[in-house]
């Protein structure tokens, strides 16, 4: 009986553990085919939020021509990376017309992202490929939307996101609610591993030659260190009471 309630137990878990990676594989599917606009404000003050719509406004005004039509994710991708220092001039020139001198830095990279409706759609939490837009010191509310597909250009043709998604992939982005408890196993499980790279990085630039140290290893070493130098005491205590005897005797 118990060998049968076990078995149940290892199969129901392997179970659980392949649907966690279906579903690990369909959030890393949606993470791979979306491009997001990130626009960060100076602060929050109302000057610098409408500074941001401003910038917000100017490029989506652009943006359309940015990635072909046709082109796929990767296409995309490095359509934008040919455009950061044109992206980068419109914001700068927008922001000097409205008399604002704060600096802008722009890059297309990885950023965490909360879950988001758009439409029908919902984009689940996770790390998407942005194009970051940082205006000043970008310390105050952020604005963002998707590039790609074209979600949040008005003037690009209309597409259907979901056509580009796996079947899981856009059931999950149009159901997110039936995904809810395995998205936050997943991100529980990634935020475990992310500490675990992190500590491990850490280990391994603090410690000599790269070499990965442990606080456990480092303490037994200094025990022993410690028993080796104790013990050399007591020897040279013990001669010096022995060589002290024999120096009476004599």
């Amino acid at each position: 009986m118990r060998q049968a309630i076990g078995l149940l137990v290892i199969l129901l878990l392997a179970a659980a553990a392949a649907n966690l990676g279906h579903t690990a594989e369909a959030l890393s599917q949606i993470e791979h085919s979306v491009i997001r606009l990130h626009i960060l404000a100076d602060s929050d003050e109302t000057g610098a939020q409408m500074q941001k719509l401003l910038v917000r406004d100017a490029l989506l005004e652009h943006a359309a021509d940015w990635i072909p039509q046709d082109a796929d994710f990767e296409a995309g991708c490095e359509a934008i990376r040919r455009q950061l220092p044109a992206i980068r001039k419109t914001a700068l020139e927008t922001l000097r017309a409205a008399g604002c001198p704060d600096a802008v830095s722009v890059c297309l990279e990885r950023t965490a992202f909360p879950e988001r409706a758009y439409g029908k759609l919902t984009l689940p939490a996770g790390e998407y490929l942005a194009l970051r837009v940082e205006i000043g010191r970008a310390a105050g509310q952020n604005w963002w939307c998707v590039m790609y597909p074209a979600m949040c250009i008005p003037a690009a043709a209309e597409s259907e996101p979901e056509e580009m998604l796996s079947a899981e992939a856009c059931d999950m982005a149009l159901h997110p609610e039936q995904y809810e408890v395995r998205l936050k196993c997943v991100d529980t499980v990634r935020s475990a591993m992310r500490k675990l790279r992190e500590f491990t990085e850490q280990a391994e630039a603090a410690s000599p030659e790269g070499k990965t140290a442990s606080p456990q290893t480092d303490e037994i070493s200094a025990i022993s260190s410690r028993s080796r130098y104790c013990s050399r005491s007591r020897c040279c205590r013990s001669y010096c009471r022995s060589r002290s005897r024999t120096e009476e005797s004599e």
